[in-house]
């Protein structure tokens, strides 16, 4: 390992070979933990080249199964997002795409950290089983044109036995390890058209904008070096995306959108489900924009996603309008301004954290309406814990700690920064 290392300290590449010696000599056995968290460590510290990410993202997907899907008259479409708060696009993003008779099968994780996961989201439905088979999803997308399930264990395994290296030896930060980590992820998953949600700001893994475009080019680079079409949307997360935290919120959040509520979410969903159909049906960005918004406005999304949900077994009791209400205005506790003045400020790590824990002990999260560059009165609710015990106050000042009241106005943030394309797949 010390000459890989050493190789690494000038600056020189590994090669494939190489790397197939160190990741899966790890999966073996026949590198230590000790000797392999020094290669991620030195990974950490001097980086890979491209052609090196490139051969570590084929490493890791070789080391287990690729899916192969029937063929269809478009190619299926997946996306990803790098982790946000109050992001439920994924169930907005799938049915319209599905609706627009493009096919979507995606692999969904569960939360990690202060950030909610789809298939956490979609176990809000009762009775809805997200681990199946991928013989099962294929038939769901037969009968509707997307399906939404967990990971496979099956799929690199190499990259379970990495992250959970990297997560407990404080190796997890490098675009390298993390683009890889992803990529191979997606392409084991069989699609060919991309959309990925980069996300950046104080609740997003990437804070600073630099680190999130770098991020997003290596994952194209990664994609297009296999072939795929791909596009990267890097978009805000220094405030929530939606109004609510907590599961059975983020879905009710996504319904009322697909209902026709129209925020930030609905825009970003929007935004991120043209690009998949102008992708997939090789249309102008325009083109795909407007059947999208055709397909949410006139309903068509919401019914689409209301098959998905049926067909993997779910209960459709939160498409209720009655449903969703009961579980907005389940008041816990309210946080009201405490003087006039502006919004500048929302800690989302801290409220992401605070509305897991919250939800473990029973309630069913944060109802939190206001955005950066709001306007606000003294009295005004600033912030609502969901759910039918009280919150303690001690919940209830560190809610209040998650926003920055100032005097002067200030700005509303964008909804996204960049849009990134992949270089066209070499033929």
């Amino acid at each position: 390992m010390r000459n890989y290392i050493l190789k690494m300290q000038k600056g020189e590449e590994l090669g494939k070979e190489a790397l197939q010696k160190i990741v899966g000599g790890y999966l073996s056995g026949k590198v230590t933990r000790e000797e392999e968290t020094d290669f991620l460590r030195a990974v950490c510290t001097y980086s890979l080249s491209e052609k090196d990410a490139i051969a570590l993202t084929e490493v890791m997907l070789e080391s287990g199964k690729t899916l192969c899907f029937k063929k269809r008259s478009l190619p299926y479409a997946d996306k990803h997002s790098t982790g946000g708060l109050a992001d439920s696009t994924t169930l907005l993003v799938a049915p319209i795409v599905a609706a627009a008779g493009v096919p979507f099968l995606k692999m969904s994780g569960r939360k990690l950290g202060h950030t909610g996961g789809t298939i956490d989201k979609l176990e809000k439905f009762k009775g809805l089983n997200p681990e199946m088979p991928i013989e099962s999803a294929e038939r769901v997308v037969d009968k509707t044109g997307a399906a939404i399930i967990a990971q496979s264990e099956e799929l690199v395994p190499a990259d379970k036995a990495l992250y959970k290296l990297r997560d407990e030896t404080g190796t997890v930060k490098s675009l390298p390890l993390i683009a890889s980590s992803i990529v191979s992820k997606k392409l084991a998953s069989g699609a060919d058209v991309f959309v990925l949600d980069v996300k950046t700001g104080n609740g997003a893994f990437m804070e600073s904008l630099k680190e999130s475009v770098a991020l997003a080019r290596l994952m194209l680079n990664l994609l297009s070096s296999h072939g795929k079409k791909a596009a990267a949307v890097i978009s805000d997360m220094d405030e929530p995306l939606g109004n609510a935290i907590g599961g059975a919120l983020e879905v009710s959040d996504a319904i009322e959108a697909l209902s026709g509520k129209e925020s930030r979410l609905s825009e970003l969903s929007l935004l991120l489900s043209s690009e998949l159909i102008s992708l997939a049906k090789n249309v102008r960005f325009a083109e795909a924009a407007a059947e999208a918004k055709r397909l949410l406005e006139s309903g068509a999304a919401k019914a689409k996603l209301m098959e998905i949900i049926s067909a993997e077994g779910g209960d459709l009791t939160l498409f209720s309008k009655e449903e969703r209400d009961r579980l907005f205005f389940a008041n816990a506790g309210t946080i009201c301004a405490d003087r006039s003045g502006y919004v500048k400020k929302i800690d989302c790590v801290s409220l992401g954290n605070l509305a897991r824990e919250f939800e473990s002990l029973g309630g069913y999260g944060i109802y939190f309406p206001k955005k950066i560059g709001d306007a606000v009165e003294k009295g005004d609710v600033l912030a609502r814990f969901c759910g039918e015990t009280p919150a303690s106050p001690s919940f209830l000042a560190r809610l209040s700690s998650c926003i920055v009241l100032q005097d002067a106005v200030c700005n509303p943030l964008p909804l996204f920064y960049e849009i990134l394309k992949a270089d066209p797949p070499s033929v």
